[in-house]
């Protein structure tokens, strides 16, 4: 097997980003901001405070990167999930 063959066998169809696979890191990403919601909202809303969204940002990173794990997602897409909503968060001052 030469490197070619190696080459052609990690880029295989199991780690492609095909549609199916898109709808799965979408419906991964919007569990971990579903369940960290589910539970934040609440506790801040019964003591009267607003919800820290920079932390509440991370912690929807890390359920991500929890599910993600769980799930045996490949390496970049966990990464991708326990950075995509930090990074919204940062880049939302820019918006204007």
């Amino acid at each position: 097997m030469g490197n070619d063959d190696i080459i052609r066998l990690a880029m295989s169809d199991t780690h492609s980003a095909n549609p199916s696979t898109i709808s799965r890191q979408i419906a991964l990403q919007g569990a971990a901001i579903i369940a960290v919601l589910s539970l934040a909202w609440p506790y801040f809303g019964w003591r009267g405070e607003a919800l820290p969204w920079p932390e509440t940002s991370f912690v929807i990173g890390f359920v991500a990167l929890t599910f993600a794990t769980i799930s045996r997602q490949p390496w970049p897409w966990r990464l991708l999930h326990a950075l995509f909503m930090p990074l919204i968060w940062a880049t939302l001052p820019l918006h204007g």
